[in-house]
C-alpha cells in the first residue's frame, strides 16, 4: 500500500507501491494533496524501491487519474516539494533511477535525488530544509 507519513514534517516518509499490487491509490493522493495544502516546503524520502515506470504506464486508468491530479496540483508541487529522495541500495536500480531524474523532474516539477542509504537520504533532506530556512531568514 502506498503511504505518506508526515510525523517528521518537513521531512515526509513515503512508500510507493506498484499499481499492479495496489490498484487503488486514492488515499495516497488525498494525503499528498493535504500536505500540499499546508503551503509549506517539504522533502519526501522513499525507502521502498520505486515502482517500474513501464509497469505504471501500462495501467491506463491509473495514469489518467494521476495525470489529472498532476494538472490540478502542478503549481503546489513545484512551490512546496523541494525534492523526492529515493533510497535504492541496488546499484543497477539506482543507476536506472539516476537516468530517470530528468523525466521525473519534468513530470513532477521537483527534483529526484537518488542515494544508496537512508542515512544519506536523511542528511540530504535535512540539508534541503536547512537551505530553505536560511533563505527565508535572509528574506530571499
Amino acid at each position: 500500500m502506498s503511504t505518506i507519513n508526515a510525523v517528521d514534517f518537513p521531512i515526509v516518509h513515503v512508500s510507493i507501491a506498484s499499481t499492479q499490487k495496489e490498484k487503488n491509490q486514492d488515499q495516497y493522493f488525498i494525503d499528498y494533496e493535504n500536505l500540499l495544502q499546508r503551503g509549506e516546503k517539504f522533502v519526501m524520502i522513499n525507502e521502498v524501491s520505486a515502482p517500474d515506470v513501464e509497469e505504471t504506464k501500462s495501467d491506463k486508468a491509473h495514469m489518467k487519474k494521476m495525470n489529472l491530479w498532476m494538472k490540478q496540483n502542478r503549481v503546489a508541487l513545484s512551490e512546496n516539494v523541494l525534492a523526492m529522495i529515493q533510497v535504492e541500495p541496488d546499484a543497477i536500480k539506482r543507476q536506472a533511477a539516476i537516468d530517470f531524474q530528468p523525466i521525473f523532474q519534468k513530470y513532477w516539477g521537483h527534483k529526484l535525488i537518488v542515494v544508496e542509504t537512508y542515512e544519506e537520504a536523511l542528511a540530504l533532506a535535512e540539508a534541503e530544509v536547512e537551505q530553505v530556512n536560511e533563505q527565508q531568514n535572509k528574506g530571499v
